[in-house]
């Protein structure tokens, strides 16, 4: 239960690969690199609510924390992914305290919300037994809202204030095309990045978590010196390029 929390002790940090892949051998491999954490994304990548849960088994074994971004508002799969054995929940767009609360209610057991019982596949994977699941999952399980656009800024330190929201996750790209009206997005680009740091400023005073998306590792290191705890770096294609062509310029034909 605890493995992502324990992480962050002592100011901790997380680097997360990031995966649109629903290939439970892929995600096997994924898990054996030095990424401390496994996001399956399903708002803008290919996972589905069945490669999701077959993917959260796939990586219980390795003992990393699996994190699952969900489709804008869908908070009831936010909670059947923690039925599954997700340690975390990143929901995109949430714009208003509103937005927000209705997040906790569906992933925080009472009397912080209203999630129904019904952890039987999450104490197999993790496990643990169901009155430990249930006694400590409020909070060992960590939930981000996604500060992305200029409505969720003007909100941000309402929604960090709420009892349940675990942090906040920057959306750099959607942020930078809200702020600035510009459809082609400049993530972490002069408009925004005030708006970043008072994003790790404001959760830290409220001993909250940081997080944040990062096209790559010196984008990753940029941020973690503002001040985020969790970085997800990357995706799919990133790792395979990278690798794949790093191999095939060593060759001499």
């Amino acid at each position: 239960m605890k493995r992502m929390t324990d992480r962050f002790a002592d100011d901790g940090a997380i680097a997360s690969a990031w995966t649109s892949i629903q290939d439970t051998m892929y995600l096997d491999f994924l898990a054996r690199t030095n990424f401390g954490a496994i996001t399956l994304d399903m708002q803008h990548g290919m996972q589905t609510e069945d490669s999701v849960i077959r993917g959260i088994m796939a990586l219980g074994p390795h003992k990393k924390p699996v994190v699952v971004r969900i489709p804008v508002g869908r908070f009831d799969f936010a909670s059947k992914a923690l039925d599954a054995g997700a340690h975390s929940i990143i929901a995109p767009m949430i714009n208003t305290v509103e937005d927000a609360k209705a997040l906790v209610s569906f992933t925080k057991y009472i009397p912080v919300g209203d999630r129904s019982y019904g952890p039987t596949q999450a104490v197999n994977v993790l496990g643990v037994d169901r009155s430990e699941y249930v006694t400590t999952a409020n909070d060992e399980t960590v939930i981000f809202a996604m500060i992305e656009t200029k409505e969720a800024v003007s909100n941000m330190e309402a929604i960090l204030d709420l009892d349940g929201i675990d942090g906040v996750f920057c959306g750099p790209a959607d942020l930078s095309i809200s702020v600035r009206g510009n459809i082609v997005p400049d993530p972490y680009g002069e408009d925004t990045i005030g708006i970043v740091e008072n994003m790790a400023k404001q959760a830290k005073v409220r001993g909250k978590i940081a997080a944040a998306f990062c096209a790559d590792a010196a984008t990753a290191n940029m941020v973690y010196d503002l001040g985020f705890r969790f970085l997800s770096i990357g995706f799919d294609s990133t790792y395979l390029d990278r690798g794949a062509n790093s191999e095939v310029a060593k060759l001499k034909f």
